[in-house]
């Protein structure tokens, strides 16, 4: 993450994000509601660029994302984190 703190912004093709909502929905309804209407929102109100969305998102929205990530088998998500990863270092 980085390390002053300041929210990330992450570019994912379209199926990326897909993933990345069939991921939190397998968690609890209450822990993951507010965090899927504001990727919804920003995935539909953001400047998409051909199929990459940006999504701005804080520590505990990228941690709960992970977590969830992580609970789907290894070969649909891998390349997704290492993704996510490269574009968190990038910024930190």
């Amino acid at each position: 993450m980085a390390a002053n703190g300041k929210p990330l912004r992450i570019v994912l093709a379209t199926a990326e994000g897909a993933l990345m909502l069939e991921a939190l929905a397998e968690l609890p309804f209450k822990t993951v509601f507010e965090l899927i209407g504001e990727l919804n929102r920003q995935a539909n109100d953001g400047d998409a660029a051909g199929d990459a969305h940006e999504f701005v998102l804080d520590r505990p929205s990228l941690a709960l994302i992970v977590k969830a990530l992580g609970e789907l088998p290894y070969s649909r998500v891998h390349a997704l984190l290492a993704k996510l990863n490269a574009q968190i270092a990038q910024q930190g």
